[in-house]
């Protein structure tokens, strides 16, 4: 029996810089805590372990001006230079060859003007709501541009928020442009959807023009590891009770057990403040079981593959991946 693609998607990663300190106020986490302003390089280098160490694969977005504090080539602030470089070793070396890496636009808070490179009042996906592809062209360029000169190879991009939904056409026609420029891939992927409990959920193609392609790649599980940054559990029980709604330790129970019975591709998503768990590491932990035991019970329905992988898996079998799920539900993120 041919085998469904397995990846899991790692949303709002950047050297150092962590979304949730930049995005949020106050800057608590849920039971009053501090939120963590730094990850580090060792942080990195736990999660490029364990993903060697269990085989899985995905996407690994960089955020290339992360919190409209600098960029991830001149450095963030309060960031010494040296640690950014050293963060970006890391994922070039040892993440890059498991994870598509791929930009999650540009801040992952406010849009920025690309003139003087500075904050503009509004949030990136609400500026994106309303531009069309000669505005958004640009500033997808911008991303890439930022990437490939950190000396990553790019096939796609992650929305932050919902970047470009409302104006998804544009969005598409834009990426298919901007891909093009900055690397000559004629195909390229986007992640923008999160659909749970719909029947038969896998790619499609969402803009097919001359010989452009672009694939959307949606996620069909929520982050169950969002909820370690807001406790200070850290047993092997609570460990083991996160990864039950990804996978149970018997391998018949949790959501992706679940989506595979309704025809879907599991992809799954997280992101890397869940991971981290405000500095305890237990969603890490948990990630690394619920690898084990998808790798335990479920290799002989499911291959792990990165987002690249997959884009060219749909990319040699077009016709099998042109019909848009029915339902389109919106899930919304937690901050």
């Amino acid at each position: 029996m041919k085998k469904i693609p397995i990846t899991f998607i790692i949303d709002d990663s950047a050297p150092y810089v962590m979304t949730p300190y930049t995005n949020r106020e106050p800057k608590l986490t849920a039971d009053g805590r501090p939120l963590m302003r730094f990850s580090t390089k060792e942080m990195l280098l736990r999660f490029a372990d364990i993903i060697a160490e269990v085989g899985m694969r995905g996407k690994f977005s960089i955020i290339p001006m992360a919190g409209n504090e600098g960029d991830i080539l001149n450095g963030f602030k309060d960031v010494k230079l040296q640690d950014v470089r050293d963060w970006l070793d890391i994922a070039r070396q040892r993440v890059a060859p498991f994870f598509s890496i791929c930009p999650e636009m540009l801040s992952h808070r406010n849009a920025v003007d690309l003139k003087s490179g500075k904050a503009l009042p509004e949030r990136e996906d609400v500026w994106a709501s309303t531009q069309n592809r000669t505005a958004l062209t640009p500033y997808i360029t911008h991303a890439l541009e930022i990437l490939k000169k950190a000396s990553f190879d790019v096939r796609g991009v992650t929305s932050p928020w919902y970047f470009g939904k409302e104006v998804e056409e544009e969005y598409v026609a834009a990426l298919a442009q901007a891909i093009y420029d900055v690397y000559g891939y004629k195909s390229s992927y986007y992640f923008l959807h999160q659909l749970r409990g719909v029947p038969n959920v896998k790619p499609w193609i969402a803009y097919e023009k001359d010989d452009r392609c672009v694939v959307s790649i949606p996620a069909v599980t929520r982050d169950w590891f969002w909820e370690t940054m807001d406790s200070t559990e850290d047993s092997e029980d609570y460990i083991s009770r996160v990864a039950d709604h990804f996978i149970t330790a018997d391998g018949k129970g949790g959501c992706i057990v679940h989506e595979l019975e309704l025809g879907s591709y599991p992809t799954l998503c997280t992101h890397w403040q869940s991971l981290c768990s405000n500095g305890l590491m237990t969603g890490m932990r948990a990630f690394a079981e619920v690898g084990r035991r998808i790798n335990e019970h479920l290799l002989d329905r499911v291959e792990w593959v990165s987002f690249n992988e997959l884009l060219d898996i749909i990319i040699r079998n077009k016709d099998s991946y042109r019909v848009k799920p029915i339902s389109m539900q919106r899930i919304e993120y937690e901050y």
